[in-house]
Parts: structure tokens; C-alpha cells; sequence
């Protein structure tokens, strides 16, 4: 799990800044009650990594969205967790040289009849399949029939 007591001190510093709800103000134990339901969102949806970077990104989103100097809800506190994922950027670079094995992922996906491209019965992907052994002609030849018949239905 996340850095839970980065992120709870640093939201806390950030809702220190704010007033509570007005219907919330004479009522402390209900006003802690709150405050915890909104820290509790910020839990669900912290990421494993980049804690630090993430619980900044939030905290200037939830600065950014306020409307007025009180406390969000729960559901703006998750709406501005989803913006402030996508602040850090990608995780890592990704090398020059690496790529993805279509050819194994959809001879995978075949075998644990998953659903797969159908667009790979065909072409590269289909030749690809074939020459490394990884679906035999007959299995790809099936496939195709599968696929037809149930494009004939469709129609």
C-alpha cells in the first residue's frame, strides 16, 4: 500500500487550510467524521509508486477545482485523485528496442479461449503464429470457419 502516513499528513495540512462545512462547524465529532470519509477516498486511490509526486498533484487539483474556501466532498476529493494520476506522466521510459509479441499474446489468448483480434486470423500476426509453431494450421484453419459462420449469423 501507498505511504499512508505521507499521505495523511499532507492531506491534513491541505484541509487545514480550508473551513469546514457550514452545517459541520458546531459539530466537531461529525466534522472529524467527514474529514476522515475524505481522507478515506484519498486512500482508495493513492497509487503504490510515486506517493509524493502524486499526493502534490492532488492537492494542487483540489486547490485548482475549489469554488469556495470549504472542505470538498468525497466525490470532487475522488474526482481530483483520477486528474492527479495522470499528472506524474508515464511511469518509466520505455527502450527503443522493446515491443510487444502480438503473435504470442493472441496464440495465448486462443488457447484460454479468450477473446482475441480477429483481424490476427489473417496476415502477419496468422503467418507469425504459424511459423514459430505457436497454433498449427489446422487450429488456425478452424478458427477461420469459427469466425466466419458467426459473421454469417450476424448478418
Amino acid at each position: 500500500m501507498a505511504d499512508v502516513d505521507l499521505l495523511t499528513t499532507r492531506f491534513n495540512e491541505w484541509l487545514e487550510r480550508y473551513a469546514p462545512p457550514a452545517h459541520l462547524r458546531d459539530r466537531p465529532e461529525a466534522a472529524q467524521r467527514e474529514a476522515n470519509a475524505l481522507l478515506a477516498a484519498v486512500l482508495r486511490h493513492a497509487p503504490e509508486s510515486r506517493v509524493a509526486e502524486w499526493i502534490e498533484a492532488l492537492c494542487t487539483e483540489l486547490d485548482r477545482a475549489a469554488s469556495t474556501r470549504c472542505w470538498p466532498t468525497v466525490r470532487e476529493v475522488e474526482a481530483a485523485a483520477g486528474k492527479a494520476h495522470l499528472a506524474p506522466g508515464p511511469r518509466e521510459q520505455v527502450t527503443g528496442d522493446w515491443s510487444l509479441d502480438d503473435a504470442a499474446i493472441t496464440a495465448r489468448r486462443i488457447r484460454n479461449r479468450e477473446p482475441f483480434a480477429e483481424n490476427h486470423l489473417h496476415g502477419r500476426i496468422a503467418d507469425e503464429m504459424l511459423r514459430r509453431g505457436l497454433i498449427t494450421s489446422a487450429e488456425l484453419a478452424e478458427l477461420r470457419r469459427i469466425v466466419a459462420a458467426r459473421k454469417d449469423r450476424w448478418r
